[in-house]
This record gives structure tokens, C-alpha cells and sequence, in this order.
């Protein structure tokens, strides 16, 4: 008897080695409590340090941003995106929010985040001046961060990490694009010509025609947490959590 259930469980053990049971790499999603925002202008983000536990295969965090030409001169907020609001004319920024809803939402477990999930809808990843963002302010050690948008003229939005101020940049998506007027995110004639927001000059912009200089522009921005997948090398990504809806500061 002794020798039978010696031999049962060498043979379980054998199967599940060579059939094998699939490892599930799962990346957990920053809760929306962890997410502070002030209107347009400010977003506190607080990451513990113990987010990942023990997951081997997580690297850290990305943030994904599309900005937004408004046709109007209208104050855009997150609360109107979520109640529908009547008065909200530009069609993309809210097509976008509920688009990438079913992602954002944790009872949601069909709705998985891939490679494309934002790339498809013209977000792309947020950068710092003079510091890579990957390796400080979304390394996967967590920590707090400020996002802030200056109301003033000529003020350049800006990440506070450690007591720092460092300015935010927009993607060129190595090299795939030429963002006009530069790589800030500041409310220009330029950055509001629709006819730079093609794929070769501002492909990250939503672009709106008949726009005047009071016209209103907007950053909406989602925080991943990313891995890669030990098996094929691929990139892993958590469910996104909203960040904000930023009003770009006037150049």
C-alpha cells in the first residue's frame, strides 16, 4: 500500500511538471484612494513601498497622457466626464474616459491592459526633464509625488519628487514624431494648430478646428503599473487607475 501511494504521488508530481499549471502575472492596480487631485491644477500620488510584495516581475510604474484641444472656452473637470455633463463639447476627451473605463474599473476582470490598449487611442508615456522618470519617481520602490499644473502664464507643468521640481515632458515616441512648439506642456498657438495634430508633428494632441487664443487645452493622464513577463519578455501592465484631467498652462 505504502509503495502504490509512493508511486501516485510521483506520477501527480511528474504530470504537473511536464503538462504544467500556467503561471497567471498578475500586476496589482494602484487604488483610486491613494489618488489625490485638486481641479485642473494638482494631483498627489502616494505609492507604498510594499505595493509589489514579492512579484519578481515588476519593474515599476508608467504614466500614459493625451492632451486635448477644447473648441470652447469651458473648464473641463474629472467630475464632468464621470456625470455626463451636457455642457462638455469635446467629444474625444469624454469618448477616451469611457472607452478606457472598462480597464479603470476593478470589478471589471474581462477588460485585460495590453500592449495597445493606450497606444490605440493616441496616449503615450510622460517624461521628465533632466531625470529618467522610470528609475526615481515611478521606480518600483513607490513613494509620493506631486503633479502640478501652474495657473500663472509661462509656468512650466511640473513632478515635485524628494523635494524637487522637475518638468514635465511630452513623448516623441522615440523619434516617431516632432512635437511642436517643444516638449512642454503649455497652451500655444502651435500645440492648438490642427493642423500639426497629425501623426509626424503633434500625433499626442486631439486637435480641434476653429479654436481661438482663449481656447482651453488638457492633459488627461492614467498611472500603470508595468512588469515584464518572464516567459516571452513581453510587457506587463496592471489595470490603470486615473490620475487626473490637467489644464495646461498658458505659454
Amino acid at each position: 500500500m505504502n509503495c502504490l501511494r509512493v508511486t501516485v504521488i510521483f506520477l501527480l508530481c511528474f504530470f504537473l511538471l511536464t503538462c504544467g499549471i500556467d503561471e497567471y502575472f498578475y500586476l496589482p492596480q494602484l487604488s483610486q484612494g491613494r489618488i489625490l487631485y485638486e481641479f485642473n491644477t494638482k494631483a498627489e500620488i502616494d505609492i507604498p513601498s510594499n505595493f509589489f510584495g514579492q512579484t519578481y516581475y515588476a519593474t515599476g510604474y508608467t504614466i500614459f497622457y493625451r492632451i486635448y484641444v477644447s473648441n470652447i472656452d469651458i473648464e473641463i473637470t474629472v467630475n464632468d466626464i464621470i456625470n455626463k455633463n451636457p455642457s462638455l463639447t469635446n467629444s474625444s476627451i469624454y469618448r477616451d474616459y469611457y472607452s478606457l473605463y472598462s480597464y479603470t474599473d476593478p470589478a471589471n476582470t474581462t477588460s485585460i491592459t495590453s500592449l495597445t490598449t493606450f497606444s490605440s487611442r493616441g496616449f503615450y508615456e510622460l517624461e521628465l526633464e533632466d531625470i529618467d522618470i522610470k528609475n526615481t519617481v515611478l521606480s518600483k520602490s513607490g513613494g509620493t509625488f506631486t503633479i502640478q499644473f501652474p495657473t500663472r502664464p509661462g509656468e512650466k507643468p511640473f513632478i515635485v519628487y524628494n523635494g524637487k521640481e522637475y518638468s514635465l515632458l511630452r513623448s516623441n515616441d522615440k523619434g516617431s514624431f516632432n512635437p511642436k512648439p517643444d516638449k512642454y506642456f503649455r497652451n500655444s498657438d502651435d500645440l492648438k494648430d490642427y493642423a500639426n495634430a497629425t501623426s509626424t508633428i503633434n500625433a499626442d494632441v486631439s486637435g480641434q478646428s476653429n479654436v481661438n487664443a482663449q481656447t482651453i487645452v488638457y492633459a488627461s493622464m492614467y498611472i500603470v503599473a508595468v512588469g515584464q513577463n518572464p516567459r516571452n519578455f513581453t510587457r506587463l501592465y496592471s489595470k490603470p487607475t486615473h490620475i487626473s484631467i490637467f489644464k495646461l498652462t498658458p505659454q
